[in-house]
């Protein structure tokens, strides 16, 4: 390697690796990072991408290769770098006694930056951030995603040239997530360089180059188009019917593959098939067959993942003898809630909310942070007592007979629920008892929560000893080994890798057939978008309910992608038009919004030489903006 190549690239690693006793956790890593480049390294729990990011930044040594960061070498050389890169971590260090206002500045001060300069950078982060109302108030009393947005604030005002994030938006709902990415977008068009690590596979669309990350290597690295045309099939949306019953002919009966998909199927065949017909003309006598309306789509980030790994979903792979589930008739509707308020002295957690939830079905619930959604959930577990207004779950009234509903609910937090002290079959021996399953019963649901979990020859293995995606099917089976009638999931696929996400769904979708109601609280767009149903909450109230796509195609506002031939002056003039609603970067493209008709958008941006537009073309809105559209439209009618 000469000293000249490395002019090219902000950050170079050769060869790199770390290892912590006997376990590899970094292997032979190499990544180049252009100048003004947001980089994604993408992959679950475990995958090596926090161990890569603290090489980089100098915290820990590597076991061997290279790290350049602007041409100095990292480990000979790292007082040279130091204000060279502005570094964010899971755990972000902020001073929680001291104000917003002081903990900025004290960063600053560290950097040695002149109060002057201080003082101009201090005020335009705490504008972009939309944090300058809260300047007062102390770090300790912010909300999680107002803690993230101070954060990246002082890893950024002493303008380093590479910006370093770990995680910054694990757990932060999609209003705070999209301020951190505004934030970030500014600073790409100001020249700052930014390496981001993420599980969200959606956020990989926004980085210009993504290395995929899996048990320490990489496995794939390009543009997210690059990326996604290495998925070597042919992939419909289609509607039916007959869900379930649909996907399991088409697995069994086929060499196809479909998966369910909220109230649609994914179906994947191979590549070069036009359309369906040859699925349709296999099933043709099958009168159970049922499916509509279907439309060829592009490959997304999950099937990138999953082709790399050349694996396919337990369901397929693997015949899991699912118990006949004997779940009570408690009629049609399995929620019902009724002008539902909670105070807490002169605070309203949960304003006058009514829905209702039919059995069977996967209910979402989404909402920013402290917009009620915690204590609607408690509401309809029985802990806590509604202030006015009447729920019954699994057909128990929640206040009058709380008992009964416990009885009748599971739970799987996010953390799992799991003993980590205890083994993979003590934990169930505990749940079982705790349901109060007899002996034989307990024997035989327990068998078949192991199977469930792939956990088979590992019973005697501690639970804290399992990778993510066993310790969350294991959970899984634990809350559900009473035959639950509603089943609560606290982001239940949070930092697991996309196979395991996939067959955790596929479980799900298999209770939900057997008449399980599920109530999903997530922060991950994609896992929403799984669900039958979604309920959109904010500041207390229920702002929108309905099915996924239904919430899509009734937004009155119309989205684009634009192509442009300099993509950073096209987003950073674009974001100067007032009728315009959003202009986010994704990668090369820009995505805008607005109430216009195409014809008007076109004669202003696409004809105007200004603006580098070379195209344009209309999209379905993501389901990040669906809910960014309720919940900013909500605040403006109560004038937030």
């Amino acid at each position: 390697m000469g000293i000249d190549s490395l002019k090219d690239y902000m950050v170079f690693t050769e060869n790199l690796n770390k290892s912590y006793m006997n376990i590899k956790a970094v292997k032979d890593v190499n990544i180049k990072v252009k100048p003004g480049e947001i980089f994604g390294l993408v992959g679950a729990d475990g995958a090596g991408k926090t161990t890569t990011i603290q090489m980089i930044c100098g915290l820990i040594d590597s076991n061997s290769g290279l790290i350049f960061v602007n041409g100095h070498n990292v480990e000979k050389e790292p007082d040279v770098i130091r204000n060279t890169i502005g570094y964010m971590s899971q755990d972000f260090t902020l001073y929680l006694d001291m104000t917003v206002e002081e903990n900025i500045d004290f960063g600053g001060k560290l950097k040695g930056m002149s109060h002057e300069e201080l003082e101009e950078r201090k005020e335009r982060l705490l504008k972009f951030s939309r944090m300058g109302a809260f300047r007062n108030r102390r770090a300790g009393n912010l909300s999680g995603g107002m803690k993230k947005k101070l954060a990246l604030s002082c890893a950024l005002i002493h303008k380093p040239k590479v910006l370093i994030l770990d995680e910054p938006t694990t757990a932060v709902d999609p209003i705070s997530r999209g301020d951190l990415w505004r934030i970030l977008f500014e600073f790409i068009v100001q020249g700052i360089t930014i390496i981001i690590s993420t599980p969200y596979m959606d956020e990989a669309e926004r980085c210009n180059r993504v290395a995929l990350m899996q048990d320490g290597e990489i496995l794939a690295c390009g543009s997210p188009d690059k990326l996604k045309s290495m998925v070597n099939r042919s992939i419909f949306l289609c509607k039916s019917k007959k869900i379930n019953t649909t996907c399991k002919l088409i697995n069994e009966k086929t060499d196809f593959i479909a998966q369910t998909y909220g109230n649609q199927i994914r179906i994947f065949m191979p590549a070069g098939f036009a359309d369906i017909s040859p699925l349709k003309n296999l099933l043709a006598e099958n009168k159970d067959f049922d499916i509509c309306d279907s439309r060829k789509v592009s490959a997304n980030m999950d099937d990138v993942y999953m082709e790399l790994l050349a694996v396919e979903s337990d369901s397929r792979n693997k015949k899991i003898d699912w118990p006949s589930f004997n779940l009570p008739d408690i009629g049609r509707k399995t929620i019902e809630l009724s002008n539902v308020v909670k105070h807490f002295k002169d605070f309203v957690a949960v304003n006058n909310v009514s829905f209702e939830v039919e059995k069977g079905n996967i209910f979402g619930l989404l909402g920013p942070n402290g917009a009620g959604k915690t204590t609607l959930i408690k509401i309809m577990c029985g802990l806590l007592k509604p202030t006015k207004g009447k729920a019954t779950v699994a057909g128990y009234d929640i206040a009058a007979e709380s008992k009964y509903v416990k009885k009748n609910i599971g739970y799987m937090s996010q953390l799992f629920s799991l003993y980590p002290d205890l083994t993979v079959e003590q934990n169930l021996d505990l749940y079982g008892s705790i349901y109060g399953l007899q002996k034989k019963e307990k024997k035989t649901r327990k068998d078949w929560a192991i199977e469930l979990a792939g956990l088979e020859g590992k019973e005697k293995y501690l639970t804290a000893d399992l990778v993510g995606g066993w310790k969350q099917k294991l959970a899984l089976g634990c809350s559900v080994m009473h035959q639950p009638s509603v089943l609560f999931l606290d982001e239940p696929t949070s930092g697991v890798d996309p196979v395991a996400r996939q067959d955790f769904w596929d479980a799900i979708y298999r209770f939900s057939e057997e008449g399980m109601t599920i109530v999903v609280t997530t922060h991950f767009m994609d896992e929403a978008e799984r669900c039958n149903i979604l309920g959109l909450m904010n500041a207390g109230n229920l702002i929108a309910m309905n099915h996924p796509e239904t919430l899509k195609k009734s937004l009155p506002v119309d989205f684009y992608e634009l192509s442009s031939t300099n993509t950073l002056k096209s987003y950073d003039k674009l974001l100067s038009l007032d009728y315009l609603r959003q202009v986010s970067l994704y990668g090369e493209k820009v995505h805008i919004s607005c109430r216009q008709d195409a014809g008007i958008i076109q004669n202003k941006i696409l004809k105007d030489e200004t603006f580098h537009i070379s195209s344009m073309a209309k999209i379905d809105p993501l389901l990040e903006d669906v809910f960014i559209y309720h919940v900013l439209e909500s605040e403006r009618i109560a004038g937030i």
